[in-house]
């Protein structure tokens, strides 16, 4: 069973991957124009690429097994 503290930090690194994906999008709307061609290409990759992070499984060990136990 997954504790409530597991699914937390679980849940939580999922969204900084996913608040990390908004903000490159949101310099590339301000910036992008502005970047090198090499900087294009690796902030581009930031958000075509899924970091690995960012891969959430339906049948997910920690969200599945989570009990949702209330602790005092």
């Amino acid at each position: 069973m997954a504790t409530n503290e597991a699914a937390l930090e679980h849940l939580r690194e999922l969204r900084d991957s996913v608040n990390d994906a908004i903000n490159t999008v949101g310099a590339w709307q301000s910036y992008g124009s502005k970047f090198t061609s090499g900087n294009q290409t690796t902030e581009l990759a930031k958000v075509t690429t899924v970091p690995t992070a960012r891969q959430h499984a339906s049948d997910c060990a920690i969200c599945t097994a989570w009990d949702g136990s209330v602790r005092a």
